[in-house]
């Protein structure tokens, strides 16, 4: 279905008024309830709309529509289009400029997209190297009328109470929100060997990058993350409110990381706190633990955990998951295990959070379904990484990933 997508252009220097408005249009764009993703050659520039009211039709030979500027290649094509809108109207030439002598650049903050009888208004947040994002922040009753410069004016002006409201959500960072940021929401799936972990999230962000899982796409910043990290775990004993684990884990400038999860038995929400940047040594963690519990303990071995993860975001609902690929040793390499864990990270959203359960059902039951399409041996379960040292400690069999294969 072809969509049509106003974008609206102000001014870069104060008071940034609007100046334009490119109307294009696009198939199978990537968007939601919740926000829009935009990719190098979703649009094409159909008209541009100007505040005299004029419209001018965009001629075969325009060329691509691009406004960002993460890399080398997207840098080239918007400033091939600014320049080039700018020479066909050159009364943009001065509102466009970008000052100190540099081309004059385009930086849309606002898109809406015509759905049936309303507009569905959106606000720019971030950029990346695949695509860039829009909050969906109001809709709209469309105009009776055919739709004009003075609709879009009137209306943007009239959000200005809403727009203001959410600026402080417009900062890096600042737009997320999560859903009970003491408990941990994760699903697992263990693996009966040791796979190629880079390969796998390869295969499952090449997969959802292309619209393998609908509504879904890459976080930006966030596609690809590599970690590698000692963990020095403590079981906490007593089977009661206490119990579960505290893992001291080193950071490269010295300092400590310490994660403790409040569980007796697995389950796929647990609780959780990390505390990082801590002025602890490796000789100082047994004293640090008694400020944590009072509760017996007991030291189990120290692990070295190898991940690669991914992350992913719902246009639908603003909810991020991450898949993560894990291979944990034992530093002595003698025991080894792998799985993959879907967690819930966070959720960005000028909304209410909403369908967290059917998202997390969605992407794991995606990478369940992949894993098995694709011959990976694996099971489902809540095998954690304390059940992995407490074998090891217990001297249970040699390898649990093979274990697990009987």
């Amino acid at each position: 279905m072809n969509e049509t997508v106003y974008f609206l252009v102000r001014a870069n220097a104060a008071p940034r008024r609007p100046v334009a408005l490119l109307a294009c249009t696009g198939t199978g764009l990537r968007r939601g309830a919740n926000s829009f993703y935009v990719r190098g050659g979703d649009l094409r520039l159909q008209s541009v709309w100007l505040p005299d009211a004029s419209r001018h039709a965009a001629p075969p030979d325009a060329p691509d529509f691009e406004y960002r500027s993460f890399s080398a290649t997207q840098r080239a094509a918007s400033r091939r289009f600014c320049a080039w809108l700018c020479e066909r109207h050159p009364e943009l030439a001065p509102a466009l400029d970008a000052g100190a002598g540099l081309a004059p650049r385009l930086a849309p903050s606002i898109a809406a997209i015509r759905e049936g009888d309303s507009l569905a208004f959106h606000h720019f947040v971030q950029q990346g190297e695949l695509g860039s994002l829009f909050l969906r922040y109001r809709d709209e009753a469309a105009p009776d009328a055919p739709l004009a410069w003075r609709h879009f004016e009137d209306l943007v002006a009239s959000h200005a109470p809403v727009l203001a409201a959410l600026r402080p959500a417009f900062g890096d960072e600042c737009w997320y929100t999560k859903w009970r940021p003491d408990l941990e929401m994760e699903r697992k799936f263990t693996f009966r060997d040791i796979p190629d972990t880079w390969r796998l999230l390869m295969a499952f962000h090449d997969a959802i990058a292309e619209g393998a899982l609908p509504d879904f796409v890459p976080e930006i910043d966030r596609e690809i993350q590599v970690w590698d990290y000692e963990q020095h775990i403590f079981e906490v004993l007593g089977a009661n409110a206490e119990s579960g684990y505290v893992a001291y884990i080193p950071q490269a400038d010295g300092r400590m990381t310490v994660k403790r999860k409040w569980f007796i038995e697995n389950s796929e929400v647990r609780r959780e706190s990390l505390w990082g940047n801590l002025a602890l040594g490796m000789d100082d963690i047994e004293a640090h633990l008694r400020t944590l519990t009072s509760e017996a303990t007991r030291r189990l071995p120290s692990y070295r955990r190898k991940r690669f993860d991914a992350q992913f975001e719902s246009l639908a609902t603003g909810n991020i998951f991450g898949i993560y690929m894990d291979v944990c040793r034992t530093l002595d390499d003698a025991h080894v295990f792998s799985q993959c864990e879907v967690e819930y990270c966070r959720t960005r959203s000028f909304g209410e959070l909403r369908a967290l359960e059917q998202d997390f059902d969605a992407i794991s039951g995606f990478v369940g379904a992949s894993l098995a399409r694709w011959g990976q041996a694996h099971q489902q379960d809540l095998y954690s990484k304390l059940d992995f040292v407490r074998e090891v400690a217990d001297a249970g069999r040699d390898r649990p990933a093979e274990r697990r294969a009987a």
